[in-house]
């Protein structure tokens, strides 16, 4: 059994114009929707941006955003709204060679599942000090056995 459909301009007829306008409409959003999502139009950010979109896509759990920052060491700062985190991350620009900084604010919903995230170009922060280790003692000299003295 083969199933035909009408032309076109078939399915047009008797319809008002507004309902062709509509559906010209719906698919323009459509297809639009398909594309990638663009988050920035800082250059320096867009390495930053296409990390973050193979690491993190819609949908991680923000269990598994914690983990993800908490492995490559960004810090969790305060957001101040419920259902969302928000790190700083340092990225280094590869063509040249200088540090970048951006604030990521993750937006998560009600399953607390990743929605979408926001960045921000900030001033790029002093890198924190390492920890100083304590010098070691020189190693002690071997004690020499006490000799006798001969009298």
């Amino acid at each position: 059994m083969q199933i035909t459909l009408p032309p076109f301009s078939a399915l047009l007829r008797g319809r008002s114009p507004l309902w062709g306008i509509t559906l010209i409409c719906a698919l323009l959003l459509w297809m639009g929707g398909c594309q990638k999502v663009e988050r920035t139009n800082d250059p320096k950010l867009k390495p930053l941006q296409e990390m973050l979109d193979a690491q993190l896509p819609a949908g991680t759990p923000e269990s598994k955003v914690l983990t993800f920052l908490d492995n490559r060491g960004y810090p969790v700062l305060p957001s101040g709204e419920p259902g969302t985190i928000v790190t700083s991350i340092r990225h280094i620009d590869q063509q040249t060679v200088t540090p970048v900084t951006a604030r990521v604010t993750f937006y998560f919903d009600a399953n607390r599942k990743l929605n979408t995230y926001e960045l921000q170009r900030t001033f790029n922060d002093p890198l924190p000090k390492a920890k100083e280790q304590p010098a070691e003692a020189p190693p002690a000299e071997p004690q020499q056995l006490a000799q006798p003295n001969p009298q």
